[in-house]
């Protein structure tokens, strides 16, 4: 399942998805990873919960962020749930250029039952179609 918390720029999408992310660990069975762009937030993250800077390992493009995910699959198969705060931030491209990543989390929920929630910086009327669809 693909969960999507969006909104404009400001309206509190990292403090969902933060609180999502501690609150996961109550019911978590597997492990839990948490990626962004910033160590702005780290120390508002469980310290159970694998944080992940994006920046630090020069993920700045979709390819790479694919790449990571299926990397951090290969290399751990007791990921229960990823959160990515800001994916469209972290690949310095635009919302409506990230179907390919959309579609990658999609098939990594269905072929291994992971979950992820996504941050999206739009308005509910702004959000393309692959990602309508998710909500």
């Amino acid at each position: 399942m693909v969960s999507i918390i969006y909104g404009t720029k400001g309206s509190g999408k990292t403090k969902q998805i933060i609180d999502r992310a501690n609150a996961s660990l109550q019911n978590a069975k597997g492990n839990i990873v948490y990626i962004t762009d910033t160590k702005e937030h780290s120390l508002q993250i469980e310290n159970s919960i694998r944080y992940i800077n994006a920046k630090e390992y020069l993920i700045n493009t979709q390819d790479r962020l694919i790449g990571l995910l299926a990397g951090l699959m290969a290399g751990n198969a007791d990921i229960e749930q990823i959160f990515v705060d800001g994916p469209a931030r972290i690949c310095s491209c635009p919302i409506a250029d990230m179907e390919a990543f959309y579609n990658y989390l999609q098939k990594l929920c269905q072929e291994y039952g992971m979950r992820f929630t996504v941050t999206v910086s739009a308005a509910k009327e702004d959000l393309p179609g692959f990602i309508q669809k998710l909500l």
